[in-house]
């Protein structure tokens, strides 16, 4: 390495006094207004905030809202009764004619006596004869009946129980207990509730058919004991009226021909009218009981179809309902874990900022310190140098009073002096730079390969990048230690704390034997 004196040093051209009259001045200056040399004040680098040092990750954002589906109920239309066919109407039927009878023996009359043929006995429904099928309990038996034989023989489910069995089972899996043994209990609960709104429905039908049984039954029965009283009447009616004939014809017999040729047309006039009187009154009363029944019929049949009608109404109403609360559940559940993923991705994209800017941080602020470390011992070298210029200075008028007391100097003595303090001041640099190189290298030898597969904490490293994720879902880099220039690739030991250890410093350390990442040298 090379010297070059400074300013001021010993000129051998110059005379004794006039060197002697500089170096005076030079001293009085510098004792007078003392001032340092240029280069020799520090200027501290001041740490500012750079670029991509502050967190900037956002929030999560929007709300979560769950789909709503309204349910349009239904309205049940009233229905018309059903028409019915009227009795056809009785002929009168011809009187007969009575041959005027001559004298003959009286008989005595006999008056008419009746019984009733077939008395009407009233329709009963037994309770313990009632068909299981019009119970609850019996069409729960018979459900319950086909779903096990079903589940026996390995065929489907009946179609009612499907919806209810697939409900249950996606509600389980997507609570995560699709093979947990709750899976049975919810499918028994999801199968019983679909049942049994249709054991109801079907026990009320076999219900109505026996109470409209019943009803036919009774009301075949008034119509029968009406129709055998009729017949019996007109029956006693009709012997009745052929007794108090025979009396009279027989009574006749006392008159004359003519007289009962004229008795016998009255009777047969007054029977004309009675015969047609009895086919009118009957004719009267069948259209009145045609009118009676027609009515009846009709309201029954409007009243029944009303009902089939708003129960078909209501089940519409409640699976409508139905529907559209499982949506809004459905909703629900997508809203909720799309806002849970999202912010999962939030948090996962904050770490890696936070740690991003962490090691940024470091990096700005391990190179400030080293700028001023850097301008700190320029300062010192550059302040050293002006000591020793001025050492030499001093060792310039020492000689130059040496020479001028003593004549025994020469000018080569004094060059050789001056060579002497040059060679000794190059020595001092040289071991100066040896003993910082030194210190360097055994800095960066602690952070060898066999120390970098243990450390992996974040403050010591930079230029990490992501490479990809293990199958134990730990996310892989590649990166360089500060003060190598070698890319490794490892794990970060934030990352991995149930595999981390602190050394007394606080840094950490990593077992890579707990992770399936490999540390690995690449270049």
């Amino acid at each position: 390495m090379a010297t070059t004196l400074q300013p001021g040093a010993l000129t051998p051209s110059q005379t004794q006094q006039t060197g002697s009259k500089k170096a005076v001045s030079l001293i009085d200056n510098l004792l007078t207004k003392p001032t340092l040399p240029t280069g020799t004040t520090i200027t501290p680098q001041v740490q500012n905030v750079q670029s991509n040092e502050l967190l900037s990750t956002p929030g999560v954002t929007g709300t979560v809202a769950a789909q709503t589906t309204a349910a349009a109920a239904p309205t049940a239309t009233g229905a018309t009764g059903a028409a019915t066919t009227a009795v056809g109407q009785v002929t009168p039927a011809t009187a007969g004619q009575v041959t005027p009878a001559t004298i003959g023996t009286a008989a005595q009359m006999t008056a008419a006596t009746g019984s009733l043929t077939n008395p009407m006995q009233a329709a009963t429904q037994s309770l313990a004869n009632i068909d299981k099928r019009a119970t609850v309990q019996g069409q729960l038996e018979s459900i319950s009946s086909d779903i096990q034989q079903s589940l026996q023989q390995g065929t489907p489910l009946p179609a009612f129980a499907r919806g209810a069995a697939e409900a249950a089972k996606a509600t389980m899996q997507a609570r995560g207990l699709g093979s947990s043994t709750m899976l049975a209990e919810a499918l028994a609960e999801g199968i019983l509730q679909s049942s049994v709104p249709i054991a109801q429905a079907d026990a009320n039908t076999y219900k109505q058919v026996i109470f409209q049984n019943l009803a036919n039954n009774q009301q075949a029965a008034v119509v029968n004991a009406q129709s055998y009283l009729q017949m019996d009447m007109a029956n006693l009616s009709n012997n009745q009226q052929a007794n108090l004939q025979n009396l009279q014809t027989r009574q006749q017999v006392l008159l004359t021909d003519n007289a009962a040729r004229n008795a016998a047309l009255q009777f047969n006039a007054t029977s004309q009218n009675q015969v047609n009187q009895f086919y009118s009154n009957l004719n009267t009363n069948i259209q009145e009981q045609n009118a009676k029944r027609n009515d009846v019929m009709n309201q029954f049949n409007a009243a029944e179809l009303n009902k089939v009608s708003a129960l078909n109404a209501k089940n519409a109403t409640a699976i409508a309902d139905a529907n559209a609360q499982r949506n809004a559940a459905i909703s629900q559940f997508n809203a909720t874990l799309n806002d849970q993923r999202q912010r999962f991705n939030v948090e996962n994209q904050r770490v890696i900022d936070q740690s991003n800017v962490t090691w940024r941080r470091q990096i700005n602020t391990a190179n400030t310190a080293a700028v001023n470390a850097a301008n700190q011992t320029n300062a010192e070298n550059l302040l050293n140098l002006s000591n020793y210029a001025l050492s030499a200075l001093w060792q310039q008028w020492r000689d130059e009073a040496s020479w001028v007391n003593t004549s025994s100097e020469n000018e080569n003595n004094r060059n050789h002096n001056l060579a002497i303090a040059a060679l000794e001041r190059t020595t001092s640099l040289d071991i100066q730079n040896n003993a910082q190189k030194s210190a360097l290298y055994g800095m960066l030898g602690q952070f060898g390969m066999s120390v970098f597969s243990k450390y992996s904490d974040l403050r010591l490293k930079f230029d990490v990048q992501f490479k990809g994720i293990s199958n134990m879902g730990v996310n892989i880099y590649s990166f360089k230690y500060i003060g190598s220039g070698d890319v490794y690739q490892g794990v970060v030991a934030q990352e991995v704390p149930w595999a981390t250890t602190k050394d007394k410093d606080g840094y950490l350390m990593v077992d890579y034997s707990k992770v399936d990442v490999e540390f690995k040298k690449l270049n």
